[in-house]
């Protein structure tokens, strides 16, 4: 790490900085899905570190950061808007604002390096990124303001053998690995550039072999592992799990009925029924809040006997996407950011996932914990309940956050379940604890049409490949106008559909109680580097404090 700086710019101007920072964002935006080039992430970011040597200027380094970020965003996150699907205009500002605001979170990880730089060099520096990088991703992932969609390990959904580590480590394993692989194609760069200056062309051989070894080690690894899977062979229990992916508009079902909903749903499902007779499902996902209502309150209830007994008819138990409401007798105890009714009543609205059993009347539900910021919950909004009037309204703004994870049992095959709901998938150590609380397969329900065919459905379905594969799971996906699937254990997806059709699926699943390293222990790694992260930096201010002190009395002296 001791080569010498790349040379400093000439005095023709930043602007060939500026077009490393761009070239760094326009490899990190396409190595993510639907792309499946995830090999540039592996090198994405060494432009922008090449343009980051040529400037000591703090305020230019965050500068060129910005760009290059900016120009991931774009790429990655242009779909935020809906700009080719709905046309909503609270949904292409919120859009507009998050390609825009979004990146300044990453000078927390980029800034701290350059800080480092300055104050230790970039030896320095560059050794405490992959603690920076990682240790920032993990936090992202936190408060109500989290938004882990751009994880760098997001990026390799596609090369599942690559993947296969992630048993251990979760998908921040993937993004340490980008982040050293960055170091050492940057070094290799600077000691081509030095090669005459320098040792020749040993450096540099140095940096490229011990760069290809990296780069190979988990695709060698995880190669073994697949040609070793074997998922259709399972000797523990099994379930058959059907989806139904409905097509629904989702800009137009909140003007339907709860009994126009149900309707639809039961008669897909009876469908799905009589097109499977020998393949007969003993779990059937309607997609997130396929029945637009408070289904379990009182004034619904005919809707929900009329449900249970068509279902109890068919023999067959549905997960379903519902809203739930929960209100407060007294309303002086309900939060501010509790809904209020015409008549003043108090009351929580969840967007919520209800299990429903054919001969059983209890139904339990859960109520999602992981909201999408301002479109789903305005970040605590009981702290800033004035801003309610930025709720969202197509029917999915204001949501009160869910009480607690939840496992349900299907009886018929006492097979224990997840009810993941949309976001949720994008959060791995929420997904573990579902897990380490008894899961043996993953449910997830989702909507994921309110974007046309812009790359977010299929960002979306890809990130479930990950959680597939850090539990060693079986995923059953099911999206109202797609993509609705099976993965397996090792991430390879079954019976996928295309999106904005109308598909009824069924599969059988084999699951198991076994659980995986990372599942056991969750994001330790996270929690690992963001500590390294805080130490380092708290070390390197606390010596620069001190250097300065000794200076100004040894002058004082």
């Amino acid at each position: 790490m001791n080569a010498p700086s790349l040379p400093a710019p000439a005095k023709a101007g930043v602007g060939p900085l500026y077009a490393l920072s761009v070239l760094s964002g326009l490899m990190l935006g396409f190595s993510f899905p639907p792309s499946r080039m995830g090999v540039l992430a592996c090198v994405g970011l060494v432009p922008l570190l090449a343009a980051l040597s040529r400037t000591q200027r703090l305020r230019q380094g965050l500068k060129l950061s910005y760009v290059a970020m900016l120009v991931f965003h774009v790429i990655t996150l242009n779909w935020t808007g809906g700009y080719s699907h709905g046309n909503d205009p609270y949904m292409m500002i919120a859009g507009a604002v998050t390609m825009i605001a979004h990146p300044l979170f990453y000078f927390l990880p980029l800034g701290g390096y350059l800080l480092l730089r300055s104050w230790r060099g970039e030896a320095t520096a560059l050794g405490a990124l992959p603690f920076l990088w990682v240790g920032y991703e993990y936090s992202h992932s936190l408060t109500e303001w989290s938004f882990p969609w751009l994880t760098l390990g997001n990026s390799q959904t596609y090369d599942l053998a690559r993947i296969q580590f992630i048993t251990a480590t979760g998908v921040y394993g993937l993004s340490l690995w980008i982040i050293v692989l960055n170091i050492f194609a940057y070094l290799a760069l600077k000691a081509f550039l030095a090669r005459r200056a320098t040792d020749g062309w040993s450096p540099l051989l140095a940096w490229l072999g011990l760069l290809a070894v990296v780069y190979a080690a988990p695709s060698v690894e995880g190669t073994v592992i697949l040609n070793r899977a074997d998922v259709t062979s399972s000797k523990g229990k099994s379930i058959t799990v059907g989806l139904i992916q409905s097509n629904i508009d989702p800009w137009d079902k909140w003007s339907k009925t709860g009994g126009e909903a149900a309707r639809t749903y039961v008669g897909l499902t009876d469908s799905l029924l009589q097109a499977h007779p020998g393949h007969k499902p003993e779990l059937v996902l309607w997609p997130e809040t396929a029945l637009p209502v408070y289904l379990l309150t009182p004034g619904n209830a005919p809707l929900l006997h009329f449900i249970q007994d068509r279902l109890t008819a068919l023999d067959i138990s549905v997960l379903t996407g519902i809203e739930h409401a929960e209100f407060y007798p007294d309303s002086s105890a309900a939060p501010p950011s509790a809904r209020r009714t015409r008549f003043g009543e108090r009351y929580d609205a969840f967007n919520a996932a209800a299990f429903l059993q054919p001969g059983v009347s209890d139904v339990p539900w859960y109520g999602k914990m992981k909201m999408v910021p301002l479109a789903e919950r305005i970040p605590y909004a009981d702290m800033f309940a004035f801003l309610d009037f930025m709720r969202w309204g197509v029917g999915i703004g204001g949501w009160q956050i869910g009480r607690d994870t939840a496992v349900f049992t299907e009886k018929k095959t006492d097979v224990r379940f997840s009810p993941l709901i949309c976001y949720e998938s994008v959060y791995p150590g929420f997904v573990a604890s579902f897990v380490r609380k008894g899961a043996e397969l993953i449910t997830l329900i989702t909507i994921d049409s309110w974007w046309g065919r812009m790359s977010g459905a299929f960002q979306h379905q890809q990130y479930a490949v990950l959680r597939a594969v850090e539990n060693r799971r079986w995923i059953a996906r099911c999206a109202v106008g797609g993509i609705s699937c099976y993965i397996d254990p090792y991430g390879r997806a079954e019976d996928k559909t295309e999106l904005f059709t109308r598909a009824a699926l069924s599969r059988t699943l084999g699951v198991t109680d076994e659980m995986t390293f990372y599942t056991v222990h969750g994001d330790w790694l996270g929690k690992l580097m963001l500590a390294g992260a805080v130490c380092t930096l708290a070390a390197a201010a606390v010596q620069r404090i001190l250097r300065r002190k000794e200076r100004h009395g040894r002058e004082g002296y």
